[in-house]
């Protein structure tokens, strides 16, 4: 925390440190709303706190609630990636450890664009088909790999298994090799910033189209 007051500092804000020890998102955001116009959180809440939350949670409350929020990450394992992609919609700009002052600015700007006139071309959702090819599992979670092909027919991407789940009530060892349709953001360049929302089974494909003439 310290270290991104510096950095805040460097890049001309003052900052106001708040520390996540709240009974529910929104008394934390409550807080942040009455001291500040926006939100630079780390994603790793729990250490040396008692957050009952993750930073991408709040960053993405934060910015449905319109307060502007980026998310500091150093997305070093594989936990970690799952648990962002769970909010990733709601995650505008997202930063890795180590940036520099001025990208706190940049970031925080295109969170409050998107609050004021609607997402970029490449954080728009577009209804395709996400097919499943296995289940894992990383710590006490389940995850999915997933190819999306409208994105990258090649490059799998992982995400928690429940997102599906949730959704359509399918346990998950019975996923691989599933189709679904889902809300994805098929025109961004990079895997970390994809999102999925709304799934539901695909159609199924009709026979006679599988058919040998």
């Amino acid at each position: 925390m310290r270290r991104t007051s510096i950095l805040l500092e460097d890049a001309e804000f003052q900052p106001i440190a708040i520390e996540p020890s709240f009974p529910n998102l929104n008394a934390l955001l409550d807080e942040v709303e009455r001291n500040a116009t926006g939100l630079v959180c780390d994603h790793r809440l729990s250490h040396g706190s008692n957050a009952r939350f993750t930073g991408a949670e709040v960053v993405a409350a934060s910015n449905r609630r319109r307060i502007p929020a980026v998310l500091i990450t150093g997305y070093a394992d594989l936990d970690e990636q799952t648990s962002i992609r769970r909010w990733r919609s709601s995650i505008p700009c997202m930063l890795r450890k180590r940036f520099e002052p001025d990208a706190i600015e940049s970031a925080l700007s295109v969170a409050h664009r998107e609050q004021l006139f609607g997402p970029a071309p490449d954080r728009i959702g577009h209804r395709t088909v996400v097919r499943v090819l296995r289940v894992d599992q990383i710590g006490s979670e389940q995850i999915v790999e997933v190819i999306v092909v409208a994105w990258d027919p090649a490059d799998a991407v992982i995400l928690p298994a429940d997102m599906i789940t949730q959704c359509v009530g399918i346990p998950a060892a019975e996923l691989p090799g599933m189709r679904f349709m889902a809300n994805v953001n098929i025109h961004t360049k990079n895997p970390e910033e994809l999102f999925f929302e709304g799934f539901e089974l695909a159609p199924r494909v009709p026979t006679d189209w599988l058919t040998v003439g």
